[in-house]
């Protein structure tokens, strides 16, 4: 039998299925969202992508409303849908730069993609690796399994004149 030989491509974008909910809406474990708020010092107002019953800030975007739409005025919490999550991180980060907020956000750790080497890597972003694998919440209960892949929480500061 021979083996199959893998090849690599820079900006392809493969096919990946992440998701094991039909809706992608993975809410985020409240102890994840207290940790990463002591863990940076910052405490946000704005939850970017939540429903009003998971919410975890004073302010939240629904879907409906759609965080990659609006200005982020408040220090911003995300842990958006994964299956456009590049998206998701070119917003925060030019949120930050545009309205000088603190945004930390829950994301998979996929250091490969354009995404994190545009707007994370090299000193864009604070990132903190978490250990093990997050187990997300699902209609508010945790769900039975972790996630399929490694998480990070990144952290976009603002800036000081």
């Amino acid at each position: 039998m021979q083996e199959k030989k893998l090849e690599y491509a820079v900006g392809v974008t493969m096919p990946k299925n992440f998701s094991t909910v039909p809706n992608d809406m993975y809410e985020t474990p409240k102890d994840i969202f207290h940790f990463a708020c002591d863990y940076f010092q910052v405490y946000p107002k704005l939850d970017v992508a939540s429903t009003d019953e998971n919410k975890l800030c004073e302010f939240n975007f629904t879907e409906k409303q759609n965080g990659l739409n609006q200005n982020w005025f408040f220090d911003s919490w995300m842990n958006c849908p994964y299956s456009n999550a590049s998206q998701w991180i070119e917003k925060a980060y030019n949120e930050n730069k545009k309205n000088n907020i603190n945004i930390i956000a829950l994301l998979n750790s996929t250091t490969d993609t354009i995404a994190w080497h545009e707007y994370i890597l090299y000193d864009k972003a604070e990132i903190h690796f978490l250990k093990g694998r997050v187990r997300f919440n699902v209609n508010g209960l945790r769900s039975k399994h972790p996630s399929q892949h490694p998480s990070a929480l990144i952290c976009w500061r603002k800036f000081y004149a």
